[in-house]
Order: structure tokens, then sequence, then C-alpha cells
């Protein structure tokens, strides 16, 4: 559709972990099988610079630090700085908000956008599980507005 947006979204278990990412101005993801990782890696290309992501806290349901890329993921490095464990494809972000705001999943689908679509499911609009990461949502560019704006 005309009036859409991409958006990449990235899960986290938890909030410290958004909180360290959001510091370090950085993301990358779960180190997963020999197959799961090859698929990462092949979506990952495929994000480009300058694309907008936005992160979702698992234990809270809600998305939380819009964001800008300003590097490509990087496709032979792990970053094992940030987080206690090792994460793969690390790519830095130009945060637009902090993880002290958040929208959750039901508000999410309350936005015109969606509702126009017939979503049920937030994670079926902004998805958000861990193997669709690199992968991006096409969701309302009014929605993906309203949801920088309540953000930020």
């Amino acid at each position: 559709m005309p009036n859409d947006v991409s958006v990449y979204v990235f899960s986290s278990k938890s909030i410290t972990n958004i909180w360290a990412g959001y510091g370090a101005e950085t993301w990358a993801v779960a180190i997963g099988s020999e197959t799961t990782n090859k698929g990462k890696t092949t979506k990952a290309g495929k994000m480009p610079l300058g694309s907008f992501g936005i992160l979702y806290c698992e234990p809270w349901k809600a998305f939380t630090v819009p964001f800008v890329t300003c590097s490509v993921p990087k496709q032979n490095e792990t970053e094992e700085e940030i987080w206690a464990d090792k994460w793969m494809l690390p790519f830095r972000f130009k945060p637009l908000g902090n993880p002290r705001n958040r929208i959750g999943g039901s508000e999410v689908l309350a936005l015109p956008g969606a509702r126009a679509r017939n979503i049920g499911n937030y994670a079926n609009y902004l998805t958000v599980q861990g193997n669709f990461a690199f992968q991006a949502s096409t969701i309302d560019a009014q929605d993906w507005e309203t949801i920088i704006s309540r953000l930020i």
C-alpha cells in the first residue's frame, strides 16, 4: 500500500537487555542453530541503512524505543560486551525514544491502520517473534507516526 512503512521489530526477554542496547545504541540477535543463524544472516543482509525499527519487551508485551538504523548488521561479528551472552549480527541505531515509554500490543491493535486491516493479533501487524528478526513488518504510516509520537 502506498501509505505504508516498513518497520523491523526486535524482541527482548528482558527490559534490562533493552536498556543495555539503548545505552550502547546497538542491537544484535540471539545465536541459534546453524540453520536459523543462516536464515537470520540472509535476512539481515537485506536490512538497509536508515531503516525504521522498534524494540519489543516480551514480559511487558509492549513496544518501546523506536529507532533508525545507522549501520547495517555486521555479518561476521558477534557482540560480547553489552549483554551477558554472545549475540550475532550487531548493528548501530539512533533511538527516537527511551525504554521508560511503551505502547502495549492491544494499543497498537486499536490504531486506525490496524483496525482497517482487521488485524486480530498485534504480532501479525508488528511481528514480534524472534524467528522474524530482520524481516520487516509493513504497517500504516499514520500508525507508525502515532507510535513514534507516543514513545518519544
